[in-house]
C-alpha cells in the first residue's frame, strides 16, 4: 500500500514537473517568437534607413563632384594669380597717380593757354592799330567794291573797326568790310563781332546827336527871349532866332533818310554774315534765304543811300555849314 502511495506521489510530481517544463517551454518559445518578430522589424527599418542614407550619400557625392568641377574651372586658376593681382593693383595705383599728375598738367596748360591767348589778343590789337593807322592817306588808283561800284583816284582817309573811309573823285565814302575783297580782311583783321559792335555804337551816338540837335532846334524855334540889356538891336536878334520851316524840313529829311540807310546797311551786313555761315538756309520764320535777304537789303541800302545823298545835297545848297553836313558820308 505504501508502494502504491509512493508511485502516485511520483506520478504527480512528474506530472507537475512536466507541466512546469511545458509552461517554461511555452514562455521560451513565446519570447523567441517576439524576438524574431522584433528583429525582423528592426531589420526592415534598418534596410530602409540604409537605402535613404545611400541616396543622400549619392547626392552628396554628386554635389561634391560639382563643387570640385567649379573649383577646377573658376577658383583654381585664380588661386595661382595672386602675384598677378598684386601687380595689377600696383599698376592701377601708379596709373591713378599718373592721372592726377596729368590733370595738374592740364590745369597748368589751360592757365598758360589763357595767358598766351591774352598776350596774342593784345599783340593782335596792337598790330591792327598799327596797320590801320599806317594806312591813313594811302593812295589807290582804283578801288572796286564787291557790290560792283568802282571808285577812282582813291585815298584812304581812315581805317576803323567797321571798314575804311575813302576820298575819291565823287566825294567821300565809307565801305564796310563785307563790301571789300578778302585781301582787305586779311590786311586789317576785321571780325564780325567787332564790326557789329562798332556799327551799334555809331548808331547810338548818331541817335544821341540827333536828339541833341532836335532839342537845340526846338529851343531856337521857341518863344523869343526877353531882350537883354545890351547894345545889340532887337530886330536883328529876332531875325537870328527865327527858325526857317524849309530848313527844318530839309534837316528832318536828312536825318530820316540817313537813319533808314544805316538800318538797311546794318541789316544787309548781318544778312551777308549769316549767308556766309549758313549757306542755303532760310531766315527763321521766312521762306527767304539769307543770301536772298542780303541781296534785297543791299539793293534797298543802295536806294536809301541815293535818297540820303540827295537830301544832303538839298541841305548843303541851302545851309552849307549846317551841323548835319559834318557827319561823314556812309
Amino acid at each position: 500500500m505504501d508502494q502504491f502511495t509512493n508511485n502516485d506521489n511520483s506520478g504527480m510530481v512528474g506530472f507537475l514537473v512536466g507541466i512546469i517544463i511545458l509552461v517554461f517551454a511555452g514562455i521560451f518559445f513565446s519570447l523567441l517568437a517576439d524576438k524574431r518578430f522584433s528583429f525582423s522589424s528592426n531589420r526592415i527599418s534598418l534596410e530602409s534607413t540604409i537605402r535613404d542614407e545611400k541616396v543622400e550619400l549619392d547626392s552628396l557625392k554628386s554635389r561634391l563632384e560639382t563643387a570640385r568641377e567649379h573649383w577646377r574651372k573658376h577658383c583654381e586658376p585664380l588661386s595661382s594669380q595672386g602675384d598677378s593681382v598684386s601687380e595689377v593693383a600696383a599698376s592701377l595705383r601708379a596709373d591713378q597717380a599718373r592721372v592726377k599728375g596729368l590733370r595738374e598738367e592740364v590745369t597748368a596748360a589751360k592757365a598758360e593757354l589763357a595767358t598766351v591767348a591774352e598776350d596774342y589778343e593784345e599783340y593782335r590789337s596792337r598790330y591792327r592799330q598799327q596797320v590801320r593807322g599806317a594806312a591813313s592817306e594811302e593812295q589807290l588808283g582804283e578801288l572796286k567794291s564787291r557790290t560792283g561800284r568802282t571808285y577812282t583816284n582813291v585815298t584812304i582817309r581812315k581805317v576803323s573797326a567797321a571798314g575804311i573811309e575813302i576820298r575819291h573823285d565823287q566825294g567821300i565814302s565809307r565801305l564796310l568790310p563785307e563790301e571789300l575783297d578778302p585781301a582787305w580782311h586779311e590786311r586789317f583783321q576785321w571780325t564780325r563781332d567787332e564790326v557789329t559792335k562798332t556799327l551799334e555804337e555809331e548808331k547810338a551816338r548818331q541817335d544821341r546827336h540827333n536828339r541833341f540837335v532836335d532839342q537845340k532846334n526846338a529851343a531856337s524855334a521857341g518863344p523869343e527871349e526877353k531882350p537883354r540889356k545890351s547894345n545889340s538891336k532887337p530886330k536883328r536878334a529876332k531875325k537870328e532866332t527865327k527858325a526857317d520851316p524849309r530848313l527844318a524840313g530839309l534837316r528832318e529829311e536828312v536825318r530820316e533818310t540817313r537813319s533808314r540807310y544805316m538800318s538797311a546797311q546794318s541789316e544787309a551786313s548781318r544778312a551777308r554774315s549769316e549767308a556766309s555761315m549758313n549757306r542755303g538756309k532760310s531766315v527763321p520764320g521766312s521762306l527767304e534765304t539769307w543770301s536772298e535777304r542780303a541781296i534785297r537789303m543791299e539793293s534797298a541800302a543802295g536806294r536809301l543811300r541815293s535818297q540820303y545823298m540827295a537830301a544832303r545835297g538839298k541841305l548843303a545848297a541851302m545851309a552849307p555849314t549846317d551841323s548835319l553836313l559834318s557827319d561823314e558820308d556812309r
